[in-house]
């Protein structure tokens, strides 16, 4: 028997490592969690954030910065998402002027890596993310 779920709402995953990004796309999915979009830089992500709505944002934060750039670019409006769109972030490690950082960007939640897959799981169920409305 085949169940279709329907996901949650649009996710934008910013990963950079592609196993863990793929094993997350496709059990978030699976899980009815996401409908999740990839993207592999920064670069990327923010293209597609002015392309189409998300619900929530995954960021994997980098070391140049420009994860934390994408973030507050969306947090001034400079993109198509609503200012508050609910995100959460990965990091390698946190320090003081990170964690205050993701504080002033109002990031929701922290992963620290390495962590489980379910950790990325339960990070994109606690963000929220709505049902999105019938097309029609």
């Amino acid at each position: 028997m085949t169940y279709h779920v329907t996901p949650r709402g649009r996710l934008l995953l910013l990963e950079p490592q592609y196993v863990l990004r793929r094993t997350v796309a496709l059990m978030a999915r699976d899980m009815g969690l996401a409908d999740v979009q990839e993207a592999t830089t920064p670069a990327v992500a923010e293209r597609l954030l002015q392309e189409r709505r998300f619900d929530a944002m995954l960021v994997a934060i980098d070391d140049d910065g420009a994860a934390l750039e994408l973030v507050r670019q969306v947090r001034a409006g400079s993109t198509a998402q609503t200012p508050g769109i609910p995100v959460a972030a990965t990091a390698a490690s946190c320090n003081v002027e990170l964690a205050l950082r993701l504080k002033q960007l109002d990031v929701c939640r922290l992963l620290l890596k390495p962590f489980k897959v379910r950790g990325m799981l339960d990070a994109i169920s606690a963000l929220g993310a709505p049902t999105p409305p019938p097309e029609h």
